[in-house]
């Protein structure tokens, strides 16, 4: 047994050796490739680098333009307007909103939002009218 692997690391040492292995195959070097052409390679980056940016100036234009909400009021405010602003102190105030007719008044803070109370409609007709009972009551009451 040992005398085979002898025999068979002999012959694969003489059948691949360089001498043996240049008369069996005949070899010639690859010829070099052609030289880089450095302005062709430089348009090429410039014109995929305007392609990249053009491709996400797109994307962000769609991205904008299909964000855009449409107003459902004719007068374009939308369902939420804001009517004022009382600032109390440098770091709270009271803002008046009107949301889908509703009017409500806001307070915040530093800290965020601290109320959110719902406004009753105003009432000055019913003052003016109860304002209007008293004087003809009073009227009435002197005359009498």
């Amino acid at each position: 047994m040992p005398v085979r692997v002898a025999a068979v690391f002999a012959f694969l040492f003489v059948s691949v050796s360089p001498a043996v292995a240049q008369d069996l195959v005949p070899y010639t070097p690859p010829t070099a490739p052609a030289p880089i052409d450095p302005v062709g390679l430089l348009l090429r980056l410039i014109f995929m680098t305007a392609i990249t940016l053009a491709v996400c100036g797109a994307g962000v234009l769609w991205a904008r333009r299909i964000g855009r909400t449409k107003p459902t009021h004719p007068n374009n405010a939308g369902r939420i307007v804001h009517e004022g602003t009382l600032v109390i102190d440098r770091r709270s105030a009271i803002h008046a909103i009107r949301v889908d007719g509703q009017k409500v008044a806001v307070a915040v803070d530093a800290t965020g939002l601290r109320s959110l109370t719902l406004i009753s409609e105003p009432f000055d007709a019913v003052l003016a009218g109860e304002v209007a009972a008293t004087n003809t009551a009073n009227v009435t009451s002197t005359t009498e």
